[in-house]
């Protein structure tokens, strides 16, 4: 039996990293790092990620990197003073403390808010406001991750930043690196009520394989994902990470549609 990977998970005590913590117990060893303490977790290690040299042991030995730690807010009043810290310096100091402990693969979880702007132009725009009049959901254009981004707000400034100092890294020290642009990933496991939601939807069981298919693809120097299920109305390419990782999701949010 092949020896399991260590795998670190930075916001290890957050929603998201809860879901993949639960999914990868027992499947890799498991490390976590949060400012507050991870339930069930008790020696996960309780330190703020713009202190390099605090997260650094965390590292050590580790196989792969799943960065997830963020401020999520993407409302027009949060400013650098919040995502200077807590977006661009701690995945600087993840991407160093990664390097430095020669961990071989980083999986940096971003947004499809990165691309967001798009969403304001048709057939994009109509989709959102679930305006689906003569529109077939198989001829719809899909935004692909070779497009430029278009950021929605400052929080998708940030992420482009921590997507950018990937492919530094890929390129300069030849680490592996997958970029997420995660979905709509609720509390409950379900769209919400809005449209966009019916587009943008992750399940909780197909972020879970999506993350593994980021872990464990084979021959990845650089790769970007959009990260949704199955879902019939798509605005972004999320096909692609079917055949650059191996996902395969299995939820579709048409079947929440009126209940």
């Amino acid at each position: 039996m092949a020896e399991q990977k260590t795998v670190v998970i930075t916001g290890s005590a957050g929603r998201i990293g809860t879901i993949v913590r639960q999914a990868f117990e027992g499947r890799y060893r498991l490390r976590g790092i949060d400012r507050v303490p991870t339930p069930g977790v008790p020696d996960a290690v309780i330190a703020s990620l713009t202190d390099l040299g605090a997260i650094l042991p965390v590292f050590r030995g580790a196989d792969a990197v799943l960065h997830l730690a963020a401020d999520p807010r993407h409302t027009p009043d949060i400013g650098w003073g919040t995502l200077t810290p807590d977006n661009v310096l701690a995945s600087a100091n993840v991407y160093e403390a990664a390097r430095k402990s020669g961990v071989k693969r980083v999986v940096f979880f971003s947004s499809m808010h990165v691309c967001g702007m798009y969403e304001n132009d048709p057939p994009w725009s109509r989709i959102t406001a679930g305006d689906y009049a003569g529109l077939d959901p198989q001829r719809v254009p899909l935004v692909t991750a070779d497009m430029p981004a278009r950021p929605d707000g400052l929080y998708a400034v940030s992420k482009i930043f921590g997507e950018a100092l990937g492919k530094y890294y890929a390129e300069a020290y030849g680490m592996e690196v997958v970029v997420v642009r995660l979905g709509t990933v609720g509390r409950e496991d379900r769209p919400g009520s809005d449209a966009r939601s019916f587009v943008s939807w992750l399940s909780h069981r197909d972020l879970a394989h999506l993350t593994e298919r980021a872990t464990e693809a084979p021959g990845v120097k650089y790769e970007i994902a959009f990260g949704a299920s199955d879902n019939t109305w798509k605005i972004y390419d999320t096909l692609h990470a079917r055949k650059a990782l191996g996902y395969a999701p299995r939820d579709n949010a048409e079947r929440f549609r009126g209940r």
